[in-house]
């Protein structure tokens, strides 16, 4: 369908970020690349995308801040030794920023640290003010004198619809033997083969969803060197993945109990990559 008249702008803003969408799974198709990266041929536009995106809740998808703090915990202990094996004074740039609870995580380990966040959505920009150095709403507004040691993505480039672009923007902001480090789903996963159509990334927000080999060939035809791809931890009350199995299976909702919490490796994986030049 063509997505930019208003009336299907109107349905797409429904099921966005919508508990409408709980039961529904609603997500536009998705086509192969010869590279092996799943992708949407038609997306919503810019200006679309900046409304949709531009006031929501934050992003802590268990509901639980300490399980998500747990979880990013994790995220940092892969990348702490290699990134800031040399010097713990970086500039540090992260793409997607949300509440800013892994830059956080990062300024009480390494307080030399300069931080900076990109974050489209306007109601996180207070919370970030109080860690950041400055906040942008996006990639563009940073001047081309600024370059960063690192830049982080969490849940980002599966977001993005004109992806290789956005690499190349964030790689001219990246110093030489600098890092970028991601999160993204694994379309590859065991969960998304058992879930198929039911998986939740398969999202109406994802108009790309990776596997670690299309992960590589983007970064490699980027003239990127791989420090590691590797599956990830996340912690999640059990009950919460209870429900949303459920509601994945059975199109049914159940509140269960919190239970007691978990660390799983559920269908996500972790990449960290240094700029050749």
């Amino acid at each position: 369908p063509d997505l930019n008249p208003e009336g299907n702008n109107e349905i797409i803003q429904k099921y966005w970020s919508s508990a409408e969408n709980d039961n529904k799974n609603i997500f536009f198709p998705y086509s192969r690349c010869k590279c092996g990266l799943l992708y949407n041929k038609i997306y919503p536009d810019d200006k679309s995308l900046n409304n949709l995106y531009s006031n929501q809740p934050d992003n802590v998808i268990s509901g639980d801040i300490s399980l998500d703090l747990k979880t990013k915990k994790e995220y940092l202990s892969q990348i702490d030794k290699i990134v800031f094996k040399n010097s713990s004074k970086l500039k540090i740039l992260e793409v997607g920023a949300d509440n800013g609870s892994f830059l956080k995580l990062i300024k009480e380990r390494h307080t030399d640290c300069e931080l900076y966040a990109i974050e489209p959505n306007n109601n996180m920009h207070k919370k970030l003010e109080e860690i950041t150095e400055k906040n942008f709403n996006n990639i563009d507004e940073i001047g081309n004198e600024i370059k960063f040691d690192l830049i982080i993505a969490i849940h980002v480039f599966d977001h993005i619809p004109n992806l290789i672009d956005f690499l190349k923007k964030i790689g001219r902001k990246l110093k030489k033997g600098g890092y970028i480090y991601g999160i993204v789903h694994d379309e590859k996963s065991i969960m998304a083969k058992i879930l198929g159509k039911r998986w939740p990334a398969y999202s109406l927000q994802h108009p790309h969803v990776f596997n670690p080999n299309s992960i590589n060939y983007l970064f490699e035809s980027l003239n990127y060197d791989k420090n590691f791809i590797t599956k990830t931890i996340n912690f999640f009350n059990l009950g919460f993945l209870l429900q949303n199995l459920f509601t994945a299976i059975f199109k049914t909702k159940i509140n269960f109990p919190s239970f007691f919490p978990i660390g799983l490796k559920l269908g996500n994986f972790s990449f960290l990559y240094k700029k050749q030049n």
